[in-house]
């Protein structure tokens, strides 16, 4: 893990409030490795050149969620489904704020590449999201749907520019 540290892949701002202890299970914990190294590494890596070949300041990329145990991810409000859960799915923001840059170049960047989901999520009406949700497997930890989906005032929509 280049990028992103572990820490920061569990971290919970909720978890601390209500004392839900979101320590992984090694397994879940290999899961988190895994995505990070094979996806989310080289997306940072990768979003590194972009920014500058576009002069877009810092490259830096924040997890806002990570990996939920069960509590946490019924605390958030999260899919009973959701790969949070497994170590497979994290949300994204640019530490430079450029959201709908980061949202087409999440989408290109992961054209031809192996992976399960990326969700534009809270998205306003201009296309605008609030966080790019990246995951790299299904909970399953086998199917990779290659989905690109827009999140528009609680429903999923074939993703927008």
């Amino acid at each position: 893990m280049k990028y992103f540290t572990l820490k920061e892949c569990i971290n919970s701002d909720t978890a601390e409030k209500k004392g839900i202890d979101n320590t992984p299970t090694p397994e879940i914990e290999a899961h988190i490795v895994e995505s990070v190294e094979t996806l989310l590494d080289p997306l940072r890596e990768a979003w590194e050149t972009h920014c500058k070949q576009n002069g877009l300041g810092v490259a830096s990329i924040g997890i806002s969620s990570g990996y939920r145990c069960p509590q946490l991810n019924k605390a958030v409000g999260g899919s009973t489904t959701s790969a949070h859960c497994h170590g497979y799915a994290f949300d994204l923001i640019p530490m430079n704020r450029h959201m709908r840059e980061f949202k087409r170049f999440c989408r290109e960047f992961l054209t031809g590449r192996a992976f399960d989901q990326l969700i534009s999520e809270g998205e306003d009406d201009n296309g605008m999201p609030s966080w790019m949700h990246v995951g790299y497997k299904h909970p399953d930890g086998k199917r990779q749907r290659g989905q690109y989906l827009s999140m528009i005032h609680g429903k999923y929509y074939p993703m927008t520019d």
